[in-house]
């Protein structure tokens, strides 16, 4: 359990309606950003502290963070838990917004159910493992002793030979250490987490944007050609229309 450390909202201030166009205009920073979840407005700025995810939350920051949190938590069936509320909650949404999904439906409930019902029953933890440590050394020491040969290599085929080597590895560390880095899964160490997720960087993308990309973009609005819900921050050619 995470030991919840934010300030606490007079109770007088909990009704509060806030707008989403509120919400993502004055309470979409680090230091001060808030969510909606199922129509309650959460201070993650002050959560992010005590999440056990880590800052990860600071994502949901000035928006409905409904889908993220629905995705994201597998175990939680019940919605926000009350520790949280009564901690974080510093009003509600006014007007909810239309949603993709059917939160009333018991598909989703019961598959996120047996899923971690699967991974209880094989003793499997959803973060870290020995697995993913021994294939991350793998990973890595592949990477940099292919680039090693490659860049010191006297003999040309040689060194193309090895920056194809480079690139596979390169290839999978991205799909793999920064994959579960940044989504928080590569250890129970949040820390562990921020360093398995730079490895993007190593490779030469951006850990930053991967996060806006992937986990805003991608994984809520899987197959959803039309969402625009990431926004043209992180479109590298804005100016292409959607597909529709």
């Amino acid at each position: 359990m995470c030991k919840l450390t934010g300030d606490l909202v007079p109770s007088s201030s909990r009704d509060r309606e806030f707008t989403l166009e509120e919400i993502a205009t004055h309470y979409n920073m680090p230091h001060k950003g808030y969510a909606a979840v199922h129509g309650v407005v959460l201070d993650v700025s002050a959560f992010s502290k005590a999440h056990p995810g880590g800052d990860l939350i600071l994502l949901a920051a000035g928006r409905d963070a409904t889908v993220l949190f629905e995705t994201y938590h597998p175990r939680l069936l019940k919605g926000v838990p009350k520790s949280v509320l009564d901690d974080f909650k510093v009003g509600k949404l006014k007007g909810a917004p239309d949603s993709y999904y059917n939160w009333s439906s018991k598909f989703y409930p019961t598959l996120k159910q047996r899923v971690v019902e699967r991974l209880r029953s094989r003793n499997l933890s959803r973060r870290g493992s020995i697995e993913i440590t021994i294939k991350a050394i793998f990973l890595l020491s592949g990477f940099w002793f292919s680039l090693y040969k490659m860049s010191t290599s006297n003999f040309y085929p040689h060194s193309i030979m090895w920056s194809i080597c480079m690139g596979t590895f390169a290839s999978f560390v991205g799909t793999c250490i920064q994959h579960d880095g940044n989504h928080g899964a590569f250890s129970q160490n949040k820390w562990i987490n921020k360093m398995a997720g730079w490895t993007l960087d190593m490779i030469g993308a951006s850990a930053f944007t991967w996060e806006f990309q992937h986990m805003l973009g991608h994984h809520p609005y899987t197959n959803l050609l039309d969402v625009q819900d990431c926004g043209d921050q992180v479109r590298y050619q804005p100016w292409i229309p959607h597909i529709a």
